[in-house]
C-alpha cells in the first residue's frame, strides 16, 4: 500500500505520515509552498526540519485559487499511489482525483466549508464540496458536529469512529526547556496557575463557541471563596479576544489573570509541564471528543478541565474508558473543579497526573493504535 497525505492543517499530514513510514509503509506528504501557518509546518514538531525536509515531504506551488480544481502536479504525483488521505480544505481538489479517498476533518473543513454564502469564492467552495463530496471513501472522525455536518450532506455511511492521535514522545522531547525553567521560577510562588490556551470566542451562536466567559465568572467565584495564591493564564486570541479583556477588567480580575499569545507547541508544553499548571481547554456543548490542546496537555500528564463528556458510550467506543479528564460545562461545575483541585493533596495530584500519562499510552499514543487505522485502510482497497 502507497499513501499519499496532501495537505497538512495542524501537521495532521506530517504526523500521520511518520507513523506510517515507521511501520515501512511508502507514505508521502504534500504540501504547499505558501503554506505560513506555524501549527501548519513540519519543524513546529520537529525543530530539526526546518529548512531541511526529508525527501518524503514534496512541496508543490499553489494556484491562485487552490480548491477549484487539482493541479497538474497533484494529478502527476497521486497516480503513483493507492490511495489518498487529506485534511483541511483540500478535500476539495482531492476528491477529484481519480483515487480512493480518506478524510481526516478538523472542525471547519466539515462543519462550515460546505455551508458557506459569503464571500462569491466561499459560495463557490460551497457548492463544489457539495457535488463532490460522495467521492470520499471514508471519513475518520469523532467529533459531534463533524458527524453531523457529514450526516447533512448525506455522508452518514462513510463515517469511521477514530480518534486523532498523539506522539507523548516527542511531544514531552520538544518542550522549550530554556522557557519552561523560566515559567518554573516565575510561577513557583503560586499554589495553582489555571492555564487556559484556548480561542477567546464567546459567541455562543457561532460553531466555534469555546465558552471563555463561563471560565471567567466561575474563577472570579472561587477567587472570592478560596485563599489558595492562584493565577490565571490566558492566551489571549480569537474572535472575542478584546471582549475577554474587557470582561477580565469589568470582573476586576486583573491582579488575578496574565496574558500570553498565541503560542507554538514547544512554548506550549512548557506552560502545560508546570508542576502546579491545571490546564482549562473549552467550554463549549457537550462534547465527545479530544481536542489537540486537551491530548497534549495528557500527554505531558496536566490535571485538565474541559467539556468533554469522557463516560458517554459515544466517547468511550471511541478512545476507551476511564479517561482522567475532568468534566465540566456549565459556571457552576467549573467553579466545583477549582474548589476540587485546589484541595487536592500532593499525593492525589502525583496520582491524576500519572493516570493521564498511562491512559494516553493505552488509548491515544500513536503506537497503540496506528496498527488499527492501517488495517482500516487496506479494507478500503480490498
Amino acid at each position: 500500500m502507497r499513501i499519499l497525505f496532501i495537505g497538512n492543517q495542524g501537521n495532521t499530514g506530517f504526523r500521520f505520515i511518520s507513523w506510517f513510514r515507521s511501520r515501512g509503509i511508502d507514505a508521502v506528504l504534500l504540501i504547499p509552498k505558501q503554506l505560513k501557518h506555524i501549527r501548519s509546518l513540519p519543524e513546529n514538531d520537529d525543530l530539526t526540519l526546518e529548512n531541511n525536509y526529508p525527501k518524503w515531504i514534496i512541496q508543490f506551488k499553489e494556484r491562485i485559487f487552490p480548491y477549484l480544481s487539482p493541479s497538474a502536479k497533484l494529478r502527476k504525483i497521486s497516480k503513483q499511489y493507492d490511495i489518498i488521505l487529506t485534511t483541511g480544505n483540500y478535500i476539495l481538489p482531492v476528491l477529484k482525483l481519480n483515487k480512493p479517498v480518506c478524510f481526516f476533518p478538523v472542525g471547519g473543513d466539515l462543519t462550515q466549508l460546505p455551508f458557506q454564502s459569503k464571500p462569491l469564492i466561499s459560495e463557490i467552495y460551497a457548492y463544489l464540496y457539495r457535488q463532490r463530496i460522495d467521492n470520499v471513501n471514508r471519513i475518520f472522525t469523532v467529533q459531534k458536529d463533524c458527524i453531523w455536518a457529514a450526516r447533512l450532506l448525506g455522508q452518514a455511511d462513510k463515517i469511521e469512529l477514530f480518534p486523532f492521535l498523539v506522539d507523548k514522545e516527542t511531544i514531552q522531547k520538544n518542550v522549550n526547556v530554556h522557557l519552561h525553567e523560566n515559567l518554573k521560577e516565575k510561577f513557583e510562588p503560586y499554589d495553582w496557575i489555571f492555564f487556559n490556551p484556548a480561542r477567546k470566542n464567546m459567541n455562543p451562536d457561532k460553531v466555534n463557541y469555546k465558552g471563555s466567559e463561563k471560565l471567567l465568572k466561575a474563577y472570579k467565584k472561587f477567587i472570592e471563596q478560596t485563599k489558595a495564591k492562584v493565577l490565571m493564564i490566558a492566551a489571549l486570541y480569537g474572535d472575542d479576544a478584546s471582549e475577554f479583556k474587557a470582561m477580565v477588567n469589568s470582573l476586576e480580575l486583573n491582579e488575578y489573570v496574565s496574558f500570553t499569545c498565541h503560542l507554538s507547541l514547544p512554548d506550549l508544553h512548557a506552560y502545560m509541564k508546570l508542576d502546579n499548571v491545571v490546564v482549562f481547554d473549552q467550554f463549549t456543548y457537550d462534547l465527545v471528543a479530544l481536542g489537540g490542546i486537551v491530548r497534549e496537555a495528557l500527554a505531558l500528564g496536566s490535571i485538565v478541565v474541559s467539556s468533554t463528556d469522557v463516560n458517554k458510550e459515544d466517547f468511550m467506543k471511541s478512545y476507551g474508558e476511564d479517561c482522567p479528564l475532568l468534566p465540566a460545562f456549565t459556571e457552576k461545575q467549573i467553579l466545583r473543579r477549582m474548589l476540587e483541585i485546589s484541595e487536592m493533596s500532593l499525593a492525589k495530584q502525583k496520582q491524576v497526573k500519572d493516570e493521564a500519562q498511562k491512559w494516553v499510552d493505552k488509548h491515544i499514543h500513536w503506537t497503540a493504535r496506528i496498527d488499527e487505522l492501517i488495517n482500516k485502510l487496506k479494507q478500503e482497497l480490498s
